[in-house]
């Protein structure tokens, strides 16, 4: 980021971006997986990366920027003496550990014959490679410890933070009750429930709240993205917490097949740089359910049965141009600012699905579920 971008800053960011690496910097491969979602906007479709699993499907990552696709279509050929063509996508996610001031870019690439598991909620996995730049240790990055499930489904390590009496009622009950509150804490949801998690294993001062998106002085800044002379900013009201109220973790297991997709933001092109994502509350791992729902705990994992689960169609979209776009996705009541996720999970393919659908218009005119606030 250079003098003249930080000088246009309203405050000092909590976590940067890196800027793009030199191919020759770039360093070997390794093989995972990567999670994913197709969703449309108002002119523009793009992949929605939910977490990249390595190191043997013992750690994953989660994305806190991510940018536009890369995708090769091959034509196939029937006289190749190399056999079959497969098409071919690239996503360049930045991952980053909890309290990682910078993140660190990693290029993902996936073939299309690579899928191996599809989602009820319309997401699919794919076995993948991955790479960052070679002066950067990828296990610094880990957002967390991942098992494999009995279903061969994969399950995150993340945590529950709340009172020590909580925390005993929660292990005598054998069940996590979910809040009605939105992503801010500042109004209840009608017709959705979260189980609350975060990546961070101790809530230790003012800085891990705001990443929870609480505040013990119950705002939080935000600041644009735009050519402003100098960027506006905004003070999102938020719960008002306190690091004593969430003295307690408990640690869980949550299968990846019933988190829910994060909520964005979106930065776009500007003079100093090119459009990117950001991910909302990046230390934040929700499960969505039906009010009043609980998640029930076996040993140390947290399970809810498919008719408990809930399931938009949609994820926020925040436009970070504007002040209110950037709390839009804070808030999660705006029916404006959505980008809607194509369920893939019908026996459609993500890559013949884009090529019969190029250039249309798969924004406009869809009906769809919204989050409701309670009045």
């Amino acid at each position: 980021m250079s003098g003249v971008e930080v000088a246009r800053l309203a405050g000092a960011p909590i976590r940067t971006s890196p800027a793009p690496a030199p191919s020759t910097s770039w360093g070997g491969l390794h093989e995972g997986l990567i999670k994913l979602r197709l969703c449309h906007a108002r002119g523009r479709s793009y992949l929605l990366p939910d977490a990249l699993i390595g190191f043997g499907g013992t750690r994953f990552f989660l994305p806190s920027f991510f940018g536009p696709r890369e995708l090769v279509f091959e034509v196939p050929s029937t006289n190749s003496p190399f056999g079959p063509k497969h098409h071919v996508a690239t996503l360049y996610i930045d991952v980053a550990a909890p309290r990682a001031a910078a993140a660190t870019r990693v290029a993902v690439t996936f073939r299309s014959d690579d899928r191996v598991r599809v989602y009820d909620d319309g997401a699919q996995l794919y076995r993948c490679t991955y790479r960052s730049p070679l002066a950067i240790r990828l296990s610094d990055q880990v957002a967390g410890d991942c098992v494999t499930l009995a279903d061969g489904d994969f399950g995150f390590t993340v945590y529950h933070h709340t009172t020590a009496a909580n925390a005993a009622l929660i292990h005598s009950s054998g069940e996590l009750w979910s809040s009605t509150w939105n992503l801010a804490g500042t109004a209840e949801l009608a017709n959705v429930s979260h189980l609350y998690f975060t990546t961070l294993s101790t809530i230790e001062d003012e800085a891990d709240l705001r990443r929870v998106a609480m505040s013990s002085f119950a705002t939080i800044g935000f600041q644009t993205t735009s050519d402003r002379y100098r960027e506006a900013a905004v003070a999102l009201p938020v719960y008002k917490g306190s690091v004593d109220a969430r003295g307690s973790a408990i640690r869980f297991v949550v299968p990846l097949k019933i988190i829910a997709p994060p909520h964005l933001l979106f930065h776009p092109l500007t003079r100093a740089e090119q459009a990117y994502y950001e991910v909302v509350g990046q230390e934040i791992v929700r499960v969505a359910v039906k009010p009043s729902v609980a998640g029930t705990i076996t040993s140390d994992e947290v399970g809810v049965p498919p008719p408990g689960l809930k399931r938009f169609s949609y994820v926020v979209e925040g436009d970070a141009s504007g002040l209110d776009g950037l709390v839009e996705s804070m808030r999660e009541a705006s029916a404006f600012g959505v980008a809607h996720i194509e369920p893939l999970n019908v026996g459609l393919d993500l890559f013949e699905f884009w090529q019969a659908n190029k250039n249309r218009d798969l924004h406009s005119g869809r009906t769809f579920e919204a989050r409701l606030l309670r009045h």
